[in-house]
């Protein structure tokens, strides 16, 4: 079921992957989003359960904050330069099975992907239509890549409906105390002072 595959730097704007995780889930559905650490069951190999959710994936986000490019590991090489870096092997197997693989850059410019600077099984990823996430325009931005993965991944478009058919209601018995709208919400029950 995963379409959307997010593949991301632990040490590299952790929070702003696990924010992106949330919303894309919230408008995808679970299943649609894998996300390793929330998507890979207990006392599973994680590292074959991750690979193979490459394969069924329809998109690979390749998520790249300010320390994506120079990471380095714990004898200061520069981590993309080994062939065992799960982000460059989870990019690299994408290419070479023609998934959309979908650059999301964090906060930074374009030009932190030149061909150059990256390892030849992944430099491809250089030339591909890149999507920006800004601090400052964070939510309109995302609400444009939600649109466009709608657009390019038919799967998606099917699963708006179903989760806009999610009901916001709530039962209640007596409630006291402040009760505030932070999403459209019908409340059933006895408010009482």
């Amino acid at each position: 079921m995963t379409q959307v595959f997010l593949n991301y730097r632990t040490t590299d704007e952790p929070v702003a992957v696990a924010m992106l995780d949330q919303v894309l889930s919230e408008r995808f559905g679970e299943a649609a989003v894998f996300l390793a650490s929330k998507s890979i069951p207990l006392g599973v190999d994680w590292e074959q359960e991750m690979f193979a959710a490459v394969e069924k994936s329809t998109a690979l986000l390749a998520i790249v904050g300010r320390n994506w490019l120079d990471a380095k590991d714990g004898e200061g090489r520069r981590r993309l330069d080994d062939p065992g870096d799960f982000v460059r092997r989870e990019i690299a197997t994408a290419l070479s099975l023609d998934k959309q693989v979908i650059p999301v850059l964090l906060g930074v410019e374009r030009t932190i992907l030149r061909e150059a600077d990256l390892p030849v099984d992944i430099s491809e990823l250089a030339r591909r239509q890149s999507i920006k996430i800004a601090i400052h325009s964070a939510q309109p931005d995302v609400d444009k890549l939600v649109s466009k993965l709608r657009d390019q991944i038919p799967e998606l478009r099917e699963q708006k409906q179903a989760a806009s058919q999610v009901s916001n209601t709530v039962n209640a018995g007596k409630i006291t105390g402040t009760v505030v709208q932070a999403h459209t919400m019908n409340i059933r029950g006895g408010f009482h002072t």
